[in-house]
């Protein structure tokens, strides 16, 4: 579709990170898709129903990636990237769709989040089997829980931000652009060298379009989003049989957690999150608390 690569190029441009300046069009893609298919319009002649319309299908119909309802974070990255792609038309083609009237839910409070127990998370890499998905599914337990990243940081690594030697990752899109260092242990870097050895060069092998920095690739070869990454993680706690909330950002929240209940100080957790404030930090002081009642 020729305005979603236009879309790509202007967020290119602009200096977009490579994950949103992927996303987004996916996501235009996809509202596109459904002008043409359910209501039988082309961009030109979409209308304010339209949009209405195309978003009580994204809240209440099932992903199609996950087969679930999807949470307000996502809900919010479509009507995000329809707002950005309103913006690309109106400076590049001084024309508009109606999407100012849509407002963003209300992010579910994410502090409520149960984070899983440890054994729980032992379950997850139990759950992972030796092919090249499941030695991919290893890493993005490593990243996520064992390394604390967020779920934008996880996805934009690259293979030349992992130094095996010093056994560190360097987060470089991190919250607010604060870049850091994050250490990962010894076991995590024999995950983390068995998929960029064996399970990752045989995703590259297969490749059709060949992504050779990212790290979480298809078998296709391209760039993984987060969608994609929760479901090969939903397949893993059902596996597991667990029966407690799993998500990408749970992970993150987990591992601050135990951090916090083996005796590890406050601030340096603070440090290996990458939080701007002790404040957002000192949340898990009520979490674990809430947890010895």
């Amino acid at each position: 579709m020729k305005r979603v690569e236009e879309f790509r190029d202007y967020l290119i441009t602009l200096r977009y990170s490579e994950q949103t300046s992927y996303e987004l069009p996916n996501l235009i893609t996809h509202f596109l898709k459904y002008l043409e298919k359910e209501k039988e319009k082309t961009l030109s002649k979409v209308s304010k129903k339209d949009i209405d319309d195309y978003i009580q299908i994204i809240k209440y119909r099932n992903s199609e990636i996950t087969k679930e309802k999807r949470g307000s974070i996502q809900i919010n990255s479509y009507i995000y990237a329809l707002r950005h792609f309103n913006k690309f038309l109106y400076n590049i083609h001084n024309r508009k769709i109606p999407v100012q009237h849509i407002e963003y839910l209300k992010e579910e409070n994410k502090y409520k989040r149960t984070p899983l127990t440890i054994e729980e998370v032992k379950k997850l890499f139990g759950a992972t089997d030796n092919t090249k998905f499941g030695m991919r599914d290893r890493v993005m337990l490593t990243l996520y829980y064992s390394c604390g990243l967020r779920r934008n940081e996880g996805i934009n690594v690259n293979t030349t931000d992992i130094d095996l030697k010093r056994r560190l990752i360097f987060v470089r899109n991190g919250k607010y652009g604060k870049q850091r260092y994050v250490p990962f242990t010894e076991q995590s870097k024999l995950y983390i060298e068995e998929y960029l050895k064996t399970g990752r060069r045989q995703l590259i092998s297969k490749a059709i379009t060949k992504k050779r920095k990212i790290l979480f690739i298809s078998y296709r070869g391209k760039s993984l989003d987060s969608q994609s990454l929760m479901h090969r993680l939903k397949l893993l706690s059902k596996k597991a049989s667990i029966k407690s909330r799993v998500g990408l950002h749970i992970l993150r929240h987990s591992i601050a957690t135990h951090l916090l209940q083996k005796g590890m100080s406050i601030y340096d957790i603070a440090e290996f999150l990458g939080h701007k404030s002790i404040e957002t930090t000192q949340i898990y002081t009520h979490i674990t608390e809430d947890d010895f009642q």
